[in-house]
């Protein structure tokens, strides 16, 4: 998310490199980036239930590396066919973030309201 400040040339690179870092809600940490939003079955978002009857709305990025896999992959209940999916976790504070989807690639649904572009410091 860029401002529309002028560009003086005071920002740092890294600054601009950071605008785009989605973060866990509960602890800040950096989980993944807005550039690497992806769409699946022709969306970027979605709206999915459990089992449960949980309701989650999702965001599929084709990178997370602040989230990590846990448990053996399983395609039951798999809300995008063909792709098994596992629980991931923030790297930071082990909140509950989303899934890892593994099929012909990998990529991850990560659930919207806990992530922010915002992080507290």
């Amino acid at each position: 998310m860029l401002d529309n400040t002028p560009d003086t040339g005071a920002r740092r690179a890294t600054d601009l490199l950071d605008e785009d870092t989605l973060h866990c809600t509960a602890c800040g940490a950096d989980i993944t980036r807005t550039r690497w939003a992806i769409r699946r079955n022709q969306e970027h978002e979605h709206t999915v239930f459990n089992p449960a009857g949980q309701v989650f709305t999702i965001l599929c990025f084709k990178e997370a590396p602040g989230v990590s896999a846990v448990g053996e992959p399983s395609g039951e209940f798999t809300w995008f066919k063909g792709f098994d999916w596992q629980i991931v976790l923030c790297r930071g504070c082990n909140a509950h973030l989303g899934w890892q989807y593994i099929g012909e690639d990998i990529f991850f649904g990560l659930i919207k309201p806990k992530l922010t572009l915002k992080r507290d410091d």
